[in-house]
């Protein structure tokens, strides 16, 4: 089952960026300022937010409760690779736009779909406004679970 979600998400994450480097594609590079500085806002917020669990009394008992999705893990590991992971992709994210601001035009036609040529720049775009897309969602989740988190360690005291 994690294989076919896998999958899914791969060949739904290659048709998104598809659409948007094809029918979807605006010229909407002006926008990045504004990205770059919620993106890093928000990761700033996930390394603050790790670091508050890191040094709650909460974070002893999430080490010693068993994870339900993997046994080998505790909850505080499950935790910690969330917030790992977010911190990553908004990093990532922030670098690619970073990239396609400050390297030269990239024109260089990788391939021609019907009539709209994808260039190495467009493909960048694509990729950046998926990634942005990822980084909302993600925010929303962790944002989710570690006011979930915040709330147990309130109600343990």
């Amino acid at each position: 089952m994690k294989k076919i979600k896998k999958v899914g998400f791969i060949l739904s994450s290659i048709v998104i960026i598809g659409l948007l480097c094809t029918s979807w594609n605006f010229d909407n590079d002006s926008a990045y300022s504004s990205i770059l500085t919620f993106l890093s806002i928000i990761a700033g917020f996930s390394i603050t937010a790790l670091s508050i669990i890191a040094t709650s009394d909460f974070s002893k008992e999430l080490y010693s409760k068993e994870s339900e999705k993997n046994n080998s893990l505790t909850l505080l590991h499950e935790l910690i690779y969330i917030f790992k992971n977010s911190t990553l992709l908004f990093i990532t994210t922030i670098i690619l736009i970073l990239l396609y601001e400050f390297l030269p035009e990239l024109k260089q036609v990788l391939i021609t779909i019907k009539s709209c040529q994808i260039t190495v720049a467009i493909l960048m775009k694509g990729i950046i406004w998926y990634l942005t897309i990822l980084c909302f969602a993600t925010f929303i989740y962790l944002l989710t679970t570690f006011s979930k988190f915040v709330l147990k360690s309130v109600s343990k005291k």
